[in-house]
């Protein structure tokens, strides 16, 4: 009795070699040749694979009870792209081998949040992986959600602040340079303002080169600001330390950490586990140290609150909500619905900082467009009293 059996493999080496560990016969070859020159780079990868879209389509095939493996076959069929298509089958593949989702997940690396690979596992050991892509899916969508709304309050800001910047260049680098030659026959001495635009305005059409080397240089030194861990605190404390973006960081970073631990506790993650993940999810380095000590503080015996509390980062009225949680047994529950409090707030303050954003940018394009005017016309009125 004969039984068919197809190998999936990245090549046919691969192939042959699972055949021969299994003592079987190769019947046909289907796929083809795939040099390294064609192979794409995991940049491309990374950067083209959606993880919204793959966790949308997974979540309603899991809660309909579809094993993973199937789902995962159904939803490559329906993948148009070939690079993505071949991400999920590199995942159904490793199903396959035998290995757990949640390993294959992190194998991929930034393809996935930080947190996916974490609630997958716990979902593993639980058995409530349908449970966990849906909550996954909450996770993600929320903040998408949260970042288009902050992409389409930013467009009119973004343009307002664009046709600001070209009017005064070519105020500096056009209008005011062809005024120059004309007061500079008058054959005495300007007014101070119009001495003032006409040096701003050499100092932007015959310097151009300089400007272009001083941009190339911060650029180089932000880069290598960035790419040493000193570096990196020095900035997020500057940055948390700015008037109207400091509190609007520490309010994103909260958020985000209090919906991360609030996903992993109500799916039964260990606490200690939770932090550290929670932890990594947070992106100022500064925030994140603020919570080093909190594990040692929940193995003494702390409570959560008590331990999260010594952060000067966390607001208090979540602090107040994780001592009702504590005390309800509901802390998943209660800090899932303070994340959709904060969120709610945190749309409203980026929203109010964006409205106020438009008129201070207005304001400072009219500022300009005033002292240019007026050093015009204390030219002209010089010129008239001679």
């Amino acid at each position: 009795m004969t039984k068919d059996m197809v190998i999936e493999a990245e090549s046919r080496e691969e192939s042959l070699a699972r055949l021969r560990a299994k003592d079987l016969v190769p019947v046909k070859y289907c796929g083809t040749e795939v040099s390294g020159k064609n192979l794409p780079s995991l940049r491309s990868f990374r950067d083209r694979f959606n993880v919204y879209e793959f966790t949308d389509r997974l979540a309603p095939l899991l809660k309909s009870h579809i094993p993973i493996e199937h789902a995962l076959r159904i939803i490559a069929e329906s993948m148009t792209n070939e690079e993505n298509r071949q991400i999920v089958i590199d995942l159904r593949r490793g199903l396959h081998e035998g290995k757990n989702f949640s390993e294959l997940v992190r194998n991929h690396g930034p393809r996935f949040p930080k947190l996916y690979a974490n609630l997958l596992e716990a979902g593993e050991k639980t058995g409530c992986i349908p449970e966990v892509v849906a909550e996954l899916q909450k996770f993600l969508n929320s903040g998408r959600e949260t970042r288009d709304f902050l992409i389409t309050c930013s467009i009119y800001p973004v343009i307002v602040l664009a046709v600001t910047g070209v009017v005064i260049l070519l105020l500096f680098t056009v209008f005011i340079p062809r005024f120059a030659t004309v007061f500079q026959d008058m054959g005495r001495e300007l007014p101070l303002p119009t001495r003032m635009m006409m040096f701003v305005s050499n100092m932007l059409t015959g310097f151009w080169w300089l400007w272009l080397i001083l941009l190339a240089l911060a650029t180089a030194g932000i880069a290598q600001l960035f790419q040493r861990p000193a570096g990196k605190y020095w900035v997020a404390a500057k940055v948390l330390k700015l008037p109207l973006i400091g509190p609007l960081v520490r309010a994103v970073e909260m958020n985000r950490f209090v919906r991360t631990i609030a996903i992993l506790l109500k799916n039964h993650v260990p606490l200690l586990e939770t932090i550290e993940v929670g932890r990594k999810v947070i992106q100022n380095p500064l925030i994140s140290e603020s919570f080093a000590n909190v594990s040692h503080e929940l193995r003494s015996g702390a409570k959560l609150s008590d331990a999260l509390r010594k952060s000067p980062y966390l607001p208090m009225d979540t602090i107040q909500l994780l001592k009702v949680g504590e005390e309800s047994g509901k802390l998943g529950d209660v800090l899932s619905q303070a994340a959709d409090e904060h969120e709610n707030k945190l749309k409203v303050r980026i929203k109010r900082l964006l409205a106020m954003f438009e008129p201070v940018v207005i304001l400072i394009l009219a500022s300009v467009i005033l002292m240019v005017v007026i050093s015009i016309f204390l030219a002209i009125f010089e010129m008239n009293e001679i």
